[in-house]
């Protein structure tokens, strides 16, 4: 079943700026694993890989992709080109070469209906959107270009333009704050990892939602304000922290 988890709200922001503006509200979204699942994204790039190899050393595109997914399976999630420049014996220089196709491949990525629909329906509520993702920006920006996401947010931040290491640097939170032209009251946060999303967001003031994913556990200090176990139930549990936020200021 589902579930909204609330946590003490008293530490959420104590004022509202600019009583005019009080009408208006964003919502700042992570990327990776909140809209869409980022193994795909993985998948999508160890097959450029197993193409380039097969094209480059003529190894069958399935026997290199083989090796590669092996080594997830193993435990080597993150070393998958090390693992197949080794079973192939090519040059350790030859993992750079490949580093670079993954980077830099044209992904084949979609949006779940989920997450398009949820995107819709905050729209069509009001809500202004602003995308904030870590990782190379080049790399980000052809996921995005990927999933369509521009014709359905306000603005996408590339965190790590604005911040070495990107979130949870409050220089990151502020460049969408600004992006979407809002105050950290009139704002919420949501996002899979808790030390990134949560903590980033909860240091300037602006309320958190996390996106809980299986297996995943998170020291009571860094929880969100609100725990959502899916994002159809994204609209609903913005809306009642923004409505506690000004409650507990009125």
């Amino acid at each position: 079943g589902s579930r909204i988890v609330a946590r003490d709200r008293r530490s959420v922001v104590s004022t509202l700026s600019g009583k005019g503006r009080q009408s208006r509200r964003g919502l700042i979204i992570d990327l990776d694993d909140t809209l869409y699942p980022r193994e795909r994204f993985v998948q999508s790039g160890l097959a450029a890989v197993a193409r380039h190899v097969h094209m480059q050393h003529g190894v069958p595109i399935e026997d290199a992709y083989a090796v590669m997914t092996r080594a997830t399976a193993r435990g080597g999630a993150g070393r998958e080109l090390q693992a197949l420049c080794d079973h192939l014996a090519l040059p350790s220089e030859t993992v750079a070469t490949l580093v670079e196709i993954f980077r830099t491949h044209t992904p084949t990525l979609f949006l779940p209906l989920v997450a398009q629909e949820t995107l819709r329906a905050l729209r069509a509520q009001g809500w202004a959107l602003a995308v904030l993702t870590n990782g190379l920006p080049s790399v980000q920006f052809r996921k995005i270009a990927a999933l369509g996401l521009a014709a359905l947010v306000d603005d996408v931040i590339y965190a790590e333009e604005h911040a070495a290491g990107g979130k949870p640097s409050v220089a990151a939170f502020r460049a969408a704050l600004r992006g979407l032209d809002l105050d950290a009251a009139q704002c919420v946060c949501i996002g899979d990892d808790a030390a990134r999303d949560v903590r980033g967001a909860r240091a300037l003031g602006i309320a958190t939602i996390r996106l809980a994913r299986s297996g995943v556990s998170v020291p009571a200090t860094d929880e969100a304000d609100l725990v959502i176990d899916c994002l159809r139930q994204l609209p609903d549990a913005a809306a009642l922290l923004l409505r506690t936020v000004t409650a507990d200021v009125a």
